[in-house]
């Protein structure tokens, strides 16, 4: 559980003390799915595309050792799963659990939500 404001809200990534997933589906698609972009410049938004691209290019063990640029440019700085949370607020609220983000990147479900990601920051820098 996440405890925001006094509201609770249940993590899309976690699983229980004996493992059981606590959420329906793909924890990345849950997260990207219905997920708010914000970034507020181009050189962010080509970072966002590149790690995006990565996602569905990249195969999990090579994610877990990419780095990417934060916020302010600076660069081998993030994690994939730092970066997507520095850059898009989901909703429902929810967080990603970096063990199951690297099980789930490759689903179908998962594709689908980095694609849609993808076209919308593409278009954002056309």
């Amino acid at each position: 559980m996440l405890l925001l404001a006094g509201i609770q809200f249940v993590c899309a990534c976690t699983a229980d003390s004996d493992g059981v997933e606590t959420h329906r589906g793909n924890c990345i698609a849950a997260f990207l799915g219905h997920a708010e972009r914000q970034a507020q410049s181009d050189v962010q938004r080509r970072e966002i595309a590149h790690a995006l691209r990565d996602m569905l290019d990249k195969t999990p063990a090579e994610l877990r050792h990419q780095r990417y640029a934060d916020y302010a440019g600076n660069t081998s700085k993030l994690s994939i799963t730092e970066l997507l949370q520095s850059y898009f607020v989901p909703n429902p609220p929810s967080v990603l659990d970096e063990s199951r983000f690297y099980q789930d990147v490759d689903a179908p479900a998962a594709r689908e939500a980095i694609q849609y990601q993808l076209s919308e920051v593409s278009r954002a820098l056309q």
